[in-house]
């Protein structure tokens, strides 16, 4: 995951903290079981591809997510667009859109926001019985213009299943190599690690390796802050995620005594170093109340949720979808010890063609700084200006090849990078 190197720049240009100032993101993790597949068990009236379209549509629109990944979607370009067009965008809704489909049998996909949500790239990880995926979004902040943005990488898995010595050594491999995958491509940042693990246990191989530090520096974590032994404990009923049901054809019985269905999150996104941070006791298991040990997801009476949205969860899966929310678009900078830091408005002509024209506003007569940068962070240029409020600057350009530049304007008690672009 690489940023554009004017936003590597940028945040070496600035030591600065960060305090919010924009948008939250909501995510979605969702097990689909034997979306647009028929199976021996999973069967045409059991599984029926039109319900589950209706039950999906009224779980998006309750919750609203901007990232959407799931599990267990038929391996087939056409069942990505139905999903797509019969539970996403429906009803005068056109705002997700689908990474590209790849894979086979049953699949990982990844579905965004795109009012909120641009996908970067994708690529995947060749873990059995199933490829784990790997996409990168970034944020349509507002500092676009500026040359920044909040970037989020997510990684989709759905390990094997099983409790059997075997099945958790298949695991174990998987996990191994979705880490080797983030330490040889040195991936940092905002990353969630989601999906269907198939875990009975946090002692298990697969998940002890995903809180394992690589040597790059990249670990996971839980942000329920609930890692024990979920399996078959009441104790930890607030987060199983497995069955909804205590039996069925194509639905696994057994009530709800599993922990199956993840969201961890690597580090930054819990202490908001990287533009992005986790909302605080935003995760939970979708519809689940801590009263269903054993038990299925209507019965005692649910009140987690509106009832309508209990009955479409029961019947679209097996599994609970798993959700959360990060606050993004970190665009506002103040230093640590400074109260009298101040946040001017700054606008600049682009593209820019003779000269570099700016205005300020907000704040007191002084001096200040503009120091330009090319788009390698070679130094170009740099003036000194007695600047006041209201005022227009403007700067000889024509020592600037065409291209895209950061120009850091810094006064007494201010600083703001912004970017731009000479014809």
């Amino acid at each position: 995951m690489k940023k554009p190197l004017f936003t590597i720049i940028l945040t070496f240009l600035l030591s600065a903290k960060l305090l919010f100032a924009g948008d939250t993101i909501r995510v979605m993790q969702y097990n689909l079981l034997y979306y647009d597949m028929i199976t021996s068990f999973c069967t045409e009236s059991n599984n029926n591809l039109n319900q589950k379209n209706i039950n999906l549509n009224k779980i998006i629109e309750h919750y609203k997510p901007d990232i959407f990944t799931v599990n267990e979607l038929n391996g087939s370009p056409n069942s990505v667009s139905i999903l797509l067009n019969n539970a996403l965008n429906v009803d005068g809704v056109t705002r997700y859109q689908s990474a590209t489909f790849t894979g086979s049998y049953l699949i990982n996909m990844l579905y965004y926001n795109t009012d909120k949500l641009v996908l970067k790239h994708q690529s995947y990880i060749q873990t059995s019985p199933r490829q784990t995926d790997v996409y990168t979004l970034y944020h349509k902040s507002s500092n676009l213009i500026n040359g920044d943005t909040t970037f989020l990488t997510c990684i989709v898995s759905h390990l094997k299943a099983g409790n059997g010595s075997q099945d958790a050594s298949t695991r174990a491999t998987s996990a191994l190599q979705i880490m080797n995958y983030i330490k040889n491509r040195n991936l940092q940042g905002n990353i969630m690690l989601m999906g269907d693990f198939n875990v009975y246990s946090p002692e298990e191989l697969a998940f002890q390796r995903f809180l394992a530090q690589t040597s790059t520096g990249i670990r996971f974590y839980d942000p329920a802050d609930a890692i024990g032994e979920w399996h078959d404990n009441p104790l930890y009923s607030n987060y199983h995620t497995q069955s909804t049901h205590i039996s069925g054809d194509c639905f696994s019985g057994g009530g709800m005594d599993d922990r199956f269905d993840f969201i961890l999150t690597s580090k930054s996104l819990l202490d908001g170093t990287k533009g992005a941070k986790y909302v605080e006791d935003s995760y939970w298991a979708y519809g689940q109340d801590g009263n269903r040990f054993n038990g299925t997801l209507i019965s005692p009476i649910n009140y987690s949720l509106p009832s309508n949205i209990i009955n479409a969860l029961f019947n679209m899966s097996d599994h609970l979808p798993v959700t959360l929310k990060i606050n993004v678009d970190y665009d506002l900078y103040a230093n640590d010890n400074s109260s009298a830091f101040v946040q001017p408005t700054i606008k600049v002509v682009n593209p820019v063609v003779n000269t570099i024209d700016f205005w300020i506003d907000g704040i007191l007569p002084q001096t200040a700084s503009v120091s330009i940068f090319n788009s390698l962070g070679a130094f170009v240029m740099k003036d000194t200006l007695s600047v006041s409020s209201g005022n227009k600057y403007s700067l000889n350009a024509n020592r600037l090849v065409p291209g895209i530049y950061i120009m850091q304007i810094k006064g007494n008690n201010f600083q703001k990078v912004l970017r731009i672009t000479k014809q």
